[in-house]
């Protein structure tokens, strides 16, 4: 994300959206398992998956072979690098009018860090109703492909047994002369006594058009308000620990520059060079941490959401019963009654491998690409001193 401050005559901002862009795929396919592990621990599911990212990842590769932990990955990595060109573009967009309107006399917005903190926020909400799409089919052919039990049938049915139907339910005593009913009780849902009749196994190409038969363009922007939800309180942590971070990490390379082994030295160590990299990084990985831990509930409660495989389910007459709530406040507290505050941070440690790493990493990537980026001086062919950026993005991201 090209910084607030950044004169756009420094800059060729094609090459800068073009490597920028592509160079954000190859770290999402590298680390897109995380992502697979995190959506299975989070997700309704009747077979309990292990807290451990080590066993989940070796019973998905067991069951379902190594491509499961990728199911989806090319899905979510074309609407992320699309979505990343719009949101880079608006960020720009927003900083020119920002400083053609002198900052809409707001004194604080002066302030680089500031500016591209309000500004980078700004942009992700916007572009987060583009990427909605994608990252909801994605993830559905995630639980899917990759679903733990192995089962494709399981992955289909699971979430939308009848206990996620209506509350309260009650169980039934078994008809001897049904032969759906030998190994256990039927479900009934209140207010109706017939048996639900559980939807027949499907592939996820036509249970995603099913769902989009039902649900209409509704589907595909499932979970916009939980995304932003998410967002919102991933940036309102993050921000304020970077911010503090830096500072911290400044402090630690004085510190060093002093003692005794550096006092000899023509070039201290670490060297000036790679002073900014540093604290830009290890502060990104602060950040990415905050807000990662800050966000976690919303996170949880905006996957429940996406991967609910919400096929309208019908009694044993083949009466359509009312399908599951969607509602935010709904599926947060049902996780809360059913399951526990903890189950909220289920996933938390595969996400924070995703943007941990991830936050430093993107500071890597863009110091690479504005140094192709930069149109060069004509009597020195050097690049012309530009300052390094905080990372907007990672929550899209991740």
């Amino acid at each position: 994300m090209p910084p607030a401050d950044l004169d756009r005559s420094k800059i060729d901002f094609q090459k800068y959206y073009f490597y920028g862009t592509v160079l954000n795929v190859p770290p999402i396919l590298l680390m897109y398992p995380m992502r697979t592990v995190r959506l299975l621990q989070q997700r309704k599911s009747s077979v309990p998956v292990s807290s451990s990212i080590f066993t989940v990842i070796r019973d998905v590769q067991q069951k379902n072979g190594t491509r499961a932990l990728f199911a989806g990955a090319t899905v979510f990595s074309l609407g992320l690098t699309t979505t990343k060109i719009l949101q880079f573009a608006t960020y720009d967009y927003m900083a020119q009018k920002t400083k053609e309107n002198d900052y809409f006399e707001i004194e604080v917005l002066k302030s680089p860090s500031v500016l591209s903190g309000v500004l980078g926020t700004i942009s992700a909400v916007v572009t987060t109703f583009f990427v909605v799409p994608f990252d909801m089919v994605s993830q559905q052919i995630t639980i899917a492909k990759a679903g733990a039990d192995g089962s494709l049938a399981s992955a289909a049915v699971a979430p939308t047994t009848a206990a996620s139907v209506a509350l309260p339910l009650t169980p039934s005593t078994p008809s001897p002369s049904s032969t759906a009913v030998k190994t256990k009780l039927p479900i009934y849902v209140a207010g109706s006594f017939e048996p639900l009749q559980p939807p027949q196994p499907m592939p996820i190409s036509e249970s995603l058009k099913l769902q989009f038969k039902q649900e209409g363009f509704r589907f595909l922007f499932r979970g916009y308000c939980a995304t932003l939800m998410s967002t919102v309180p991933f940036f309102a942590a993050y921000f304020p620990a970077y911010e503090f971070s830096k500072v911290w990490v400044k402090d630690g390379i004085n510190y060093v520059r002093t003692m005794d082994f550096n006092k000899d030295k023509d070039t201290p160590f670490p060297p000036p060079e790679l002073h900014q990299l540093i604290i830009s990084s290890i502060a990104g990985c602060c950040a990415s941490l905050a807000g990662v831990m800050i966000s976690s509930p919303s996170d949880m409660v905006k996957t429940r959401i996406q991967t609910e495989q919400r096929l309208q389910p019908t009694n044993g007459t083949g009466v359509k019963l009312p399908m599951p709530s969607l509602k935010w406040m709904d599926v947060f507290m049902e996780i809360w009654k059913k399951e526990g505050f903890m189950k909220f941070f289920s996933g938390t440690k595969a996400r924070a491998i995703l943007a941990v790493p991830g936050g430093a990493l993107n500071f890597v990537i863009f110091d690479f690409v504005r140094s192709v980026s930069i149109i060069r001086d004509s009597d020195d062919m050097k690049p012309l001193s530009l300052s390094l950026p905080s990372t907007i993005n990672n929550e899209a991201l991740y």
